[in-house]
């Protein structure tokens, strides 16, 4: 509501420009009046500044605490938000650990079920290597007995043929 239709300031209006207007600027009480009219249009003009100051300084102050609350709440944001980004990183961190251990340890199952196929393959060929061995022995033994049994026909007939031989030479003498 401006200032001028209130109906206070409609009569200083009406004061002023009696004031002013039909006495005369040299007449003492026209001076004392000017004087007066001056000193309230200084006190108005000073009550008007610090009003626009007070004004002013509360627009800044909201403004500024609109400011500094929107501030605070793209802060709260970006916290937030880097709170969330930092634990979805956290949980994908997690989850690639996870399935890196997992992948270690199925690695590790299947080199295990490798090492054990191999010391399988390992002892069924010492095994095969084992009884080749008995098998070679056998045949070794085997061979071994042959030749002591034709060396003793042969010694038998050499003896035969000693013992004829002898009688054949004292039947001669």
């Amino acid at each position: 509501m401006p200032l001028m239709n209130t109906p206070r300031w409609g009569e200083r209006a009406k004061e002023v420009v009696e004031i002013v207007g039909p006495k005369s600027k040299n007449s003492p009480e026209g001076r004392e009046t000017k004087e007066r009219t001056i000193r309230e249009m200084t006190k108005v003009r000073s009550l008007v500044s610090v009003l626009a100051l007070l004004v002013l300084v509360g627009f800044v102050a909201g403004c500024g605490s609109a400011f500094d609350q929107a501030r605070q709440e793209a802060k709260k944001k970006a916290e937030n938000k880097a709170q969330q980004v930092q634990k979805e990183a956290k949980q994908k961190v997690e989850a690639k650990k996870q399935q890196t251990k997992e992948n270690v340890d199925a690695k590790k199952q299947e080199l295990k079920k490798r090492v054990d196929d191999l010391e399988q393959k390992v002892n069924d060929l010492r095994k095969e290597v084992t009884e080749l061995q008995k098998k070679i022995k056998a045949q070794e033994q085997k061979e071994q007995d042959q030749q002591i049994n034709q060396l003793k026909k042969a010694l038998k007939e050499l003896k035969k043929k000693v013992e004829t031989h002898q009688q054949d030479h004292q039947e001669k003498n």
